[in-house]
């Protein structure tokens, strides 16, 4: 087993290095198949825990050339990536970024002068629908180069007028609705028609039902309220009409002089009549 761990890995080539891999392979099957072979009991534990070691140590050995071997092919490289970084790449990534940001500023000029008039058109749309509380972005539109390019971006104007008679329609059929003023609140938050009305009718469901549920609250604690008159006067009734019997009952005291008069100022302060 010495051969294996004695300098296997050498840094010459690649190829080299893999080939003599390839002729260990069987060597390190062999070693191995041979350590899981052993049988493990009380009393070989220790021979197989001193195996274990061992394999550990030569897999450790060959571990240490790999590396070593990994930061041999990978300096020499390392090094001619930062001699390529700086003479070929970062000129070329430098330019490349600029020329991106040339293009990206006509680009952006060409857009934004696009969507200025299209904002200009989605405007004069508006006045003719008496849409004035809809916006631009809204309406989703998208200004691509292709577009902006056009002198008249006729698929982008398209897709502006059929939003804005879309959502004339919602509002023209809003309108014949009853609670159609709060349905349009609703509706210019989502421009969804079927979801507006949805929400206002859930709402007004929801304020009935507490409604309801508050005016049975009331009428309990009403009722509840007048049981308890009945019962206290029921209990006042009672008391005049009933009053507590007078009980005559004898006994004899035997204490001290200041207890008894304690005794007595009690039954003098509960109007107890005494002989």
């Amino acid at each position: 087993m010495d051969t294996l761990s004695s300098e296997l890995i050498v840094v010459r080539q690649l190829p080299e290095i893999e080939e003599r891999l390839r002729t260990v392979k069987d060597s390190v099957i062999e070693r191995v198949s041979a350590a899981l072979a052993m049988v493990c009991t009380e009393d070989t534990l220790q021979s197989v825990k001193a195996e274990r070691a061992k394999l550990r140590q030569e897999f450790g050995i060959l571990e240490d050339q790999r590396k070593d071997a990994k930061r041999a092919v990978l300096e020499p490289y390392e090094r001619f990536e930062a001699v390529y970084k700086e003479c070929v790449s970062d000129t070329f990534q430098s330019a490349d970024a600029d020329l991106k940001k040339k293009i990206d500023d006509v680009e952006s000029e060409i857009k934004r002068r696009c969507e200025d008039g299209l904002r200009s058109y989605f405007a004069e749309l508006c006045a003719v629908h008496r849409l004035d509380w809809l916006s631009y972005e809204q309406a989703g539109v998208k200004v691509d180069m292709a577009s902006a390019r056009a002198k008249t971006p006729k698929l982008l104007r398209e897709q502006l007028a059929a939003f804005v008679v879309r959502v004339s329609g919602d509002v023209d059929r809003i309108g014949d609705l009853e609670d159609a003023a709060e349905i349009m609140v609703e509706y210019q938050q989502t421009l969804d028609a079927a979801k507006a009305v949805c929400a206002v009718q859930n709402r007004r469901r929801r304020t009935e039902e507490q409604k309801a549920a508050q005016k049975n609250r009331v009428a309990a604690r009403e009722r509840v309220a007048e049981m308890v008159r009945r019962v206290e006067a029921m209990e006042a009734a009672a008391a005049v009409e009933a009053p507590e019997p007078v009980v005559v009952c004898s006994f004899i005291v035997k204490t001290s002089r200041s207890k008894l008069r304690r005794l007595k100022e009690f039954l003098n302060m509960e109007g107890i009549q005494y002989e």
